[in-house]
């Protein structure tokens, strides 16, 4: 699982998410990993939380086949290639998994996102423009919201109340959290946060990789 909070609006999109990759069965430390891909050929970052497997193999597809689609060529395949993928390996062993898409539309002449989750067989869901984050936390936006710290504050508060639950329920937050910015056409990113609980983590990680 991972962090995932975006503020979307026609003029632009803001993305943050964390690095974090634990173990499904230890809900331990594992790896740090990048959890979106930009293509600023076709104006689209790709995102997704829940199955890792699932995500990654997304991910490959679009790298290897599709590059060049646009948000709206990728938003009449994606529902379909997804739920082949899912049935060709004979489920999600029990795990969840959301995609989402965010891009220019040219049709539109303006920014859009999509979420695909398993939840809903991976049907279009177009997103509001609005501020959405996954896992949900209470948010009291102010009048003088400034990127990326809001989204640093939203992430931040997240792996907090994760942290606050029993380790087979975590959804598993920290490494470093990485923003992304769409707007005019052109795609930005940065790490803009380093976890206090980075070092432990990378500790962790090493040890893994050794055992």
């Amino acid at each position: 699982m991972t962090a995932l909070v975006f503020a979307l609006q026609p003029e632009q999109v803001c993305i943050a998410m964390d690095t974090l990759v634990v173990g499904a069965d230890d809900r331990m430390p594992m790896a740090f990993q990048r959890k979106f891909l930009s293509f600023s050929e076709s104006d689209l970052v790709v995102a997704g939380t829940g199955h890792a497997g699932f995500i990654n193999g997304w991910f490959q597809h679009l790298q290897s086949n599709l590059r060049g689609a646009t948000i709206d060529d990728l938003n009449e395949e994606a529902p379909r290639v997804f739920r082949a993928s899912v049935s060709a390996e004979g489920g999600l062993s029990g795990l969840t998994a959301t995609i989402y898409h965010f891009g220019y539309s040219t049709r539109e002449q303006r920014y859009a996102g999509y979420a695909y989750r398993s939840e809903h067989s991976f049907r279009s869901d177009r997103l509001q423009y609005a501020l959405g984050y996954k896992p949900v936390v209470s948010v009291t936006p102010n009048d003088d919201i400034r990127f990326p710290e809001f989204l640093i504050d939203i992430i931040l508060e997240q792996q907090r109340q994760d942290c606050l639950q029993p380790i087979a329920e975590r959804v598993g937050i920290g490494g470093e959290i990485e923003f992304v910015v769409m707007s005019g056409r052109t795609i930005h990113v940065e790490t803009v946060h380093r976890f206090s609980s980075y070092e432990a983590e990378a500790i962790h990680i090493e040890r893994r990789a050794e055992a």
